[in-house]
């Protein structure tokens, strides 16, 4: 007799590329995009509407075996005031969610030492649910980042994934470009790749040349731009962003970055320096710190609410990335 399926999903960690790319093999799973667009509906646990969604899993699905729910930023729910009715609701809510759905939650937290993993087993009341108590209805998915040498390795073997190689010297120097991001190694490795049409390894010269990082000084030029609502600079940037990145890549990197600004807001509000909370180098910390400056916790919780917005509607093809971000950039900046 076959084992039932999860209906809970837990993902947690740091490592955006691996959580992107683990939500994309689940949605394929639904069947062809036509399926997929009818039965995957995202949420933010960022001012979540509980009954929407309640709702959104109850409802069954359509030309496909299940629905497909993501609860991104759930590590939010546990930050803010959340009382003991709040969490009977939600956890009795998890106890009875039907074989024919899968609940994605995601937290997105450091785990990069023991320690850290420990803390955050302890602490999060997801987690707590699921090992101990309900092992049959979860699977769980860490995700952390790479780091020193073993980013090396996964940056090296990623690179074969994509049908090419990379000289060691060329991987260091392009692992201190992309600070470690592999969500920012792939987009840069591609580019190499097909600079070269895979017909021999990437070397140091070609990452001189092709990786001074455009793409992330755009992003936070950006976002410097809207927070002195200079609109003009910002949609300028944005259009920098999207002369060198596709579109779709281009919004996973304002969404990063507005993640981690509202990171380093709350760390900022709570009175806790940003720096050890974003663990990044010490001048990225610093500049995403001052960029949170410009924003309050109000503002970076309707960012968020847009930013679903717009990729609700681009993933059901009810418009494009571009199109979208340019009315977003324009209405913040103004």
């Amino acid at each position: 007799m076959d084992q039932p399926k999860p209906t809970v999903y837990l993902i947690y960690g740091d490592d955006e590329f691996t959580i992107t790319r683990i939500i994309h093999q689940l949605r394929e799973k639904l069947g062809d995009s036509t399926a997929a667009d009818l039965n995957v509906q995202r949420f933010s646990a960022i001012g979540m509407d509980m009954g929407a969604l309640e709702e959104s899993c109850s409802v069954i699905p359509f030309l496909s075996t299940r629905r497909l729910i993501i609860l991104d930023n759930a590590e939010h729910l546990t930050r803010r005031s959340w009382d003991d009715t709040q969490k009977e609701r939600f956890f009795n809510f998890l106890e009875n969610i039907h074989e024919t759905t899968a609940l994605v939650i995601i937290e997105h937290v450091d785990i990069q030492s023991t320690v850290k993993l420990e803390n955050y087993k302890n602490r999060s009341p997801f987690f707590r649910w699921a090992e101990p108590l309900h092992p049959q209805k979860t699977y769980l998915i860490p995700c952390r980042t790479p780091k020193g040498g073993a980013f090396l390795h996964w940056l090296m073997e990623h690179c074969k994934d994509l049908g090419g190689e990379i000289e060691p010297t060329a991987a260091h120097m392009l692992a201190e470009f992309v600070a470690e991001d592999p969500l920012l190694a792939d987009q840069e490795l591609k580019k190499l790749l097909d600079y070269i049409d895979r017909q021999r390894p990437i070397v140091m010269d070609d990452v001189e040349l092709l990786t001074p990082f455009h793409g992330q000084s755009n992003v936070f030029a950006m976002v410097d731009a809207i927070g002195l609502r200079h609109g003009k600079d910002a949609q300028h940037h944005l259009h920098r962003l999207l002369e060198d990145s596709d579109p779709h890549y281009a919004f996973a990197m304002i969404v990063r970055q507005f993640r981690l600004i509202l990171q380093a807001r709350e760390a900022l509000d709570n009175g806790q320096n940003p720096e050890q909370i974003l663990q990044l180098p010490r001048f990225v910390a610093n500049k995403i710190s001052a960029q949170a400056q410009n924003f309050s916790l109000k503002d970076l919780e309707r960012i968020h609410h847009n930013l679903l917005s717009i990729d609700l509607a681009s993933k059901t093809s009810q418009a494009s990335y571009d199109i979208e971000l340019d009315r977003f950039i324009a209405e913040l900046s103004t």
